[in-house]
């Protein structure tokens, strides 16, 4: 071989050098990918563990797909559970016992579900990110009827800008539409039926060059409100319907564990349970402080609170923004079985 290579000229003996080189190179790359790749991928798949004595919690439901991504759920007045892809647009209706159903043309409309709720008429609404990456911007929200007909635009922003973030989503007994614009930071209302949309709340300020980005939405029937919560603070607020009039609830701000709070469900009596995004559990919040009762979630992205339970998707979402980590299939929601 070394002769061989005797008989190449310089410019031909160089390529080769620079070839094999490189193969070396490219050879340690993969190398040092893999084993990084295995680091960040545990072959254990994590599971959540209750935290609380007064509460216990197992999966609930599998996802079918390997790109399922559940970012969002919720609950309807017959039980059924509602969660999404916020990779695909799928949407899945999961029964008491698990078994799942995906809605038609969902994986065909949507681009990716961010938020849902479901209306007086049964209509299930859909807060669409529009993609995949969760650092695009735009969106938009749709209506799936309750008798498989048409999917339709339920409802847009009449301006220059339109959605830019928009997060989560939720429905007062009046009807209202309420949705959670991360990029605008801002809270839109609309009519039931989609129409006269117009900017109903925004976060008072907080610290001088603070920025906010709103994330989650829950209606309050103890006092008749919206309970909102800010990541970027560890802000929970409590804003009445009636007049907008907002209070802070809790205020994490620069202490250590960042819970960066995510989702919200508030049950019948008043009882506040958000979603640790940055923690990866459940809490509760009381008289200005967290208590957890749930985690080591993989992605506790949001919450939603049904007859006792609180149903809480595993989003696992680290492998859409760095292709290194690979998620713990298969994707999953949880139950949480509250106490007495």
């Amino acid at each position: 071989m070394l002769q061989n290579l005797q008989k190449l000229t310089l410019g031909q003996r160089r390529l080769v050098f620079f070839m094999i080189v490189g193969g070396v190179i490219l050879g340690f790359g993969l190398l040092t990918w893999l084993l990084v790749n295995q680091a960040l991928t545990p072959n254990v798949r994590v599971q959540a563990l209750a935290l609380a004595d007064d509460v216990t919690v197992a999966e609930f439901a599998a996802l079918p797909d390997d790109d399922a991504y559940p970012a969002a759920v919720t609950v309807g007045p017959d039980g059924t559970v509602y969660t999404g892809s916020f990779a695909t647009g799928a949407v899945w209706a999961i029964a008491a016992d698990g078994t799942l159903t995906e809605i038609d043309e969902t994986r065909r409309v949507a681009g990716g579900v961010a938020g849902l709720a479901v209306a007086a008429d049964g209509a299930l609404l859909i807060v669409d990110s529009g993609a995949t990456d969760p650092r695009s911007s735009g969106g938009r929200l749709l209506r799936v009827p309750p008798d498989d007909a048409i999917i339709r635009e339920f409802a847009y922003i009449d301006d220059d800008t339109g959605f830019v973030a928009p997060n989560d989503i939720v429905i007062t007994p009046d009807g209202s539409v309420f949705v959670s614009d991360s990029g605008r930071n801002e809270i839109w209302r609309f009519n039931a039926d989609g129409s006269g949309g117009s900017v109903w709340w925004v976060p008072p300020s907080v610290a001088e060059g603070a920025r906010l980005a709103i994330t989650g939405l829950a209606y309050d029937p103890a006092h008749d409100a919206l309970i909102i919560t800010e990541p970027e603070r560890g802000l929970i607020y409590r804003a009445l319907l009636a007049d907008g009039a907002t209070e802070i609830l809790y205020e994490h701000g620069q202490r250590e564990n960042p819970p960066g709070f995510d989702g919200v469900t508030v049950a019948p009596d008043g009882t506040i349970y958000v979603a640790a995004f940055g923690q990866n559990g459940i809490a509760i919040v009381a008289d200005g402080a967290l208590e957890y009762i749930v985690g080591r979630f993989r992605g506790a992205s949001d919450v939603a609170y049904a007859d006792g339970r609180l149903y809480v998707p595993n989003f696992d979402q680290a492998s859409l923004v760095v292709p290194l980590f690979q998620p713990q299939l298969p994707f999953a929601l949880d139950v949480i079985t509250l106490g007495e």
